[in-house]
């Protein structure tokens, strides 16, 4: 790990936001035993006193390398997390918070704050909560901070874009070392997409395949539009049509041939429920989608 201060900002980035993290800020401090924390370096939306504490506006990630202290943040402010070395304090975008060293050891403290989509969804799918603020990290983490460090110091706006592909894996290692990815309703979910999409050609029995997931129907469905927002049997129909336009456009296959193999009783039934979906019949989607290479002689 690097052994002198730093910290970067960095503005927004449109091609990291294509990909649902933007990193807009990183740094390392050594806080000496004693020392008046936090110095006062930072921009004014950063910087804080312990008596008011702080809110950021988006998601930081902040390890603990050496030493201890405590945090406190909603929604159980009044609570006293203890943060010792090895330790990642999470801070969430409006959530109010306040951290510190301990007096005795001080800290060495690493943090890349990030804003993005992934991280909206990661909390909307209840894989991160404000009532736990602080992750047991490991070396995995640490690798990852040093990394950090070495682009950042190099040249922070050229490597924005690895730099915020290094906060989506400080976040799926945060999954991981929770089990919060395999939970039992996450993993259902994405195995019944996954069979889905797999089987888009078969069409299996919306029950049939909860019974092959050990679940009854209504919980499947239940727990499908949680998580996904959308109905099982709608994600299946667009899972289909997806399929649909990639052989009308991809492929020479007639509408009837593409009905069947996609499971559908009858070329009628498919298109309607094509048109439906798209405002165009199979033939008119095609002709104005159809790959150049089978308009070729």
């Amino acid at each position: 790990m690097i052994e002198t201060d730093y910290f970067t900002y960095l503005p927004d980035n449109g091609l990291c936001e294509a990909w649902g993290c933007t990193a807009l800020s990183t740094g390392y401090t050594r806080i000496h035993p004693g020392t008046l924390y936090p110095p006062v370096r930072h921009p004014d939306d950063h910087h804080f006193v312990w008596e008011k504490g702080r809110t950021l506006q988006a998601y930081q990630f902040a390890l603990v390398s050496e030493g201890r202290g405590q945090l406190q943040a909603a929604p159980n402010p009044d609570t006293v997390h203890p943060v010792r070395a090895g330790d990642v304090i999470l801070l969430f975008p409006g959530v109010w918070h306040r951290f510190a060293p301990d007096p005795a050891t001080g800290w060495v403290e690493s943090w890349i704050e990030c804003r993005g989509s992934a991280f909206d969804r990661v909390m909307e799918l209840g894989l991160l909560q404000p009532e736990a603020p602080v992750w047991r990290a490991g070396g995995a983490a640490e690798e990852n901070f040093a990394t950090v460090h070495r682009l950042a110091r190099a040249d922070p706006l050229l490597h924005q874009p690895a730099l915020s592909t290094l906060g989506l894996q400080l976040l799926a290692q945060l999954c991981q070392a929770r089990d919060l990815v395999g939970q039992g309703r996450v993993r259902l979910v994405e195995r019944a997409r996954r069979l889905l999409m797999e089987k888009s050609g078969d069409v299996p029995a919306l029950d049939a395949m909860a019974l092959e997931l050990g679940v009854s129907y209504s919980t499947l469905r239940r727990l499908f539009r949680q998580q996904v927002g959308v109905s099982l049997k709608q994600y299946q129909t667009d899972v289909r049509i997806r399929r649909a336009c990639e052989l009308l456009r991809n492929s020479d296959k007639s509408v009837k041939a593409i009905a069947g193999y996609l499971g559908y009783n009858s070329a009628f039934h498919f298109s309607a429920q094509f048109r439906k979906a798209t405002g165009l019949a199979p033939s008119e989607w095609r002709e104005r989608n159809r790959s150049t290479i089978f308009d070729r002689e």
